[in-house]
């Protein structure tokens, strides 16, 4: 699993998630939680998505413009195209950030579950930056945009 980790996560960068559309919540708690946990599923899995443009994936990801080389790197690398996300809890820790518990997979394989946050920038829910971190960092660098 070691030496498939590089590729899962040169691949996960470069599937990376796109954007997506901000839900009007309810007025009550219950409903605009719920929207939130909808939107940030919805962000993980379009940013792992292959699918998904890459200023789409730029766009969902918390200070997105700062990784826009990182992600245009791994959005050359052909693995991506094998790459998806899967959500499998998201717990709101305030009015602005959430944990999020999911795993990557790639081409019938996948990274160990991982935990990562969502951030609300502008009224948007995005997968914080963080998390791409963290995930990078599993190949054994990090980028300049990844340092503080």
């Amino acid at each position: 699993m070691r030496r498939l980790a590089p590729l899962l996560v040169a691949g996960f960068v470069l599937a990376a998630c796109g954007g997506s559309g901000h839900k009007a919540g309810s007025t009550t708690t219950t409903d605009s939680s719920a929207a939130d946990r909808a939107q940030i599923t919805s962000a993980y899995e379009q940013f792992f998505s292959a699918k998904t443009p890459l200023t789409d994936r730029i766009a969902v990801l918390e200070n997105g413009p700062k990784f826009k080389t990182v992600v245009q790197g791994f959005a050359s690398n052909p693995l991506a195209k094998n790459v998806t996300a899967t959500v499998s809890s998201v717990r709101l820790e305030g009015p602005n950030t959430a944990k999020v518990v999911y795993k990557v997979k790639f081409a019938g394989s996948s990274l160990p579950t991982e935990t990562g946050t969502a951030v609300r920038q502008n009224g948007t829910w995005k997968v914080g930056d963080a998390s791409l971190c963290k995930l990078i960092a599993l190949q054994g660098s990090t980028p300049p945009a990844c340092k503080p």
